[in-house]
């Protein structure tokens, strides 16, 4: 049955071949009765591929409207009706971390990875996995499978897989050897690793996102971070500085810079990034939530 809905495209083509030249050639009925049968082949499809014709509605007004929220319901529905398309089960996972609900992500996630063949988008499903991994609480599950993904889908020879040196030597032969990874998923994995508190690799990941990517303002957010996190008030200081410099609207570094303003005496500097950080969209995405800005402004 499996094997019938992924050739459903050819069967359709050529049940509609075949009927044509049954019911008009050789029959010789009239085009209105093959286009009957026609019909009901199309109501057919609709009703056996009901999910994902109801989540390509909801792919279709997120492209429209520019907007996340009005394809929630449509998507909802594609998922509970069974669809195994890729794409809209990656998209309405990705929409579910955000509403940080992690634990319908990655059924979502799990199911798309199951009925995918295409390279890039394994990939991403894997990313995305990790990070639902990493909001379930399941850290050490999430860092696997990010280590899972630069191990298949970078070179088979990379230095990386066999001698794990976090230098300057080791980040270049990353980068050169993952086509695929992205600043971004360094990032995260740094991030992941920051969580572990081992901070050797949590660096070695941050800068290779920077390597992949001159001025990404979360890497910096990620190394200060890590020197807020060790006690090296100074070095966070800088590199919060510099990701708000490049972002001032990133709501994880206001958040920690205003820790640090904290830190210094300067409470009336952490109470206006707090405040800022507060006026910010914050979701399942972020490092930071509105509950912990509040307990610190509680604090001033």
């Amino acid at each position: 049955m499996n094997y019938i809905l992924k050739k459903w495209r050819s069967i359709s083509i050529g049940f509609l071949f075949v009927t044509y030249m049954t019911v008009i050639v050789f029959m010789q009925q009239p085009l209105s009765t093959w286009f009957i049968i026609a019909g009901g082949w199309v109501l057919l499809l609709v009703i056996v591929f009901a999910g994902t014709f109801v989540g390509v509605l909801g792919v279709l007004l997120q492209s429209i409207t520019r907007r996340q929220e009005p394809s929630v319901p449509f998507y909802r529905l594609a998922y509970h009706l069974g669809t195994k398309n890729a794409t809209i089960l990656a998209s309405y996972g990705l929409l579910m971390l955000r509403e940080n609900k992690a634990d319908v992500g990655i059924k979502c996630f799990d199911r798309a990875l199951e009925n995918n063949a295409y390279f890039l988008t394994t990939k991403t499903l894997k990313c995305n996995k990790a990070i639902a991994l990493w909001k379930l609480g399941q850290v050490d599950d999430a860092i696997a499978l990010y280590l899972e993904v630069i191990e298949k889908f970078g070179r088979d020879d990379q230095k990386f897989m066999t001698d794990r040196t976090y230098d300057q030597e080791g980040i270049d032969d990353l980068i050169a050897n993952n086509t695929y990874m992205y600043p971004q998923d360094y990032t995260t994995l740094g991030f992941l690793y920051t969580l572990k508190e081992q901070y050797e690799e949590a660096l070695f990941f941050s800068h290779a996102a920077l390597a992949k990517k001159e001025g990404f303002a979360s890497a910096y957010d990620n190394i200060g971070q890590i020197y807020y996190f060790q006690g090296d008030i100074d070095g966070a200081r800088e590199n919060f500085d510099k990701a708000l410099e490049l972002n001032p609207k990133l709501p994880d570094s206001l958040y920690f810079a205003a820790l640090v303003a904290k830190h210094d005496g300067d409470k009336d500097k952490a109470q206006s990034l707090l405040e800022k950080a507060q006026s910010c969209k914050l979701d399942g995405l972020n490092t930071i939530s509105y509950d912990m800005i509040k307990d610190v402004m509680a604090t001033l």
